[in-house]
């Protein structure tokens, strides 16, 4: 912090000897993202944040390795097509992604208006885990649908 804002002292450059008024003015005025009465507040978005980004490179990894394990029995003979898979891991990642930057814009924007974030933080954490569910949910609709297909053409 600087004390460049203070009115009636010299520009770019701190009073030799503050007063008491020109220390509270340039208090009021100071800006800075981190301050102290709310730092629990930017703690606890950091960590929100920084756990739904893990998730979501997790989720990643975790889909990509599905996919590639799912399709690789899959063919045109027993009736599997890899859209469902490749849907439900896209669905996951590419939905866990876009929630974590709108969350992380959110976020920033309510620092900026000096407001608590961390609730905005908390609900894109929950919603990320909610459609990193709903891709697995339908990744694993497309694995029993194949499974089944499979199945009926084994016994016919």
């Amino acid at each position: 912090m600087t004390w460049s804002n203070v009115p009636g002292g010299p520009p770019q450059s701190a009073p030799s000897d503050p007063t008491g008024a020109q220390r509270a003015t340039w208090e009021q005025g100071g800006s800075t993202l981190f301050p102290p009465g709310k730092l629990a507040d930017r703690i606890s978005t950091v960590l929100l944040l920084a756990f739904g980004a893990v998730m979501t490179v997790v989720t990643a990894v975790v889909g990509i390795i599905a996919v590639i394990s799912a399709t690789a029995t899959c063919d045109a003979a027993t009736g599997c097509t890899p859209g469902g898979y490749i849907g439900g891991t896209a669905i996951a990642v590419g939905g866990a992604f876009v929630i974590g930057v709108a969350t992380i814009v959110l976020s920033i924007g309510a620092w900026i208006r000096r407001r608590t974030s961390w609730w905005i933080a908390a609900i894109g954490f929950v919603l990320a885990i909610v459609v990193i569910t709903w891709g697995g949910v339908v990744f694993a609709g497309a694995a029993d649908g194949g499974s089944a297909s499979s199945s009926v053409s084994a016994t016919a």
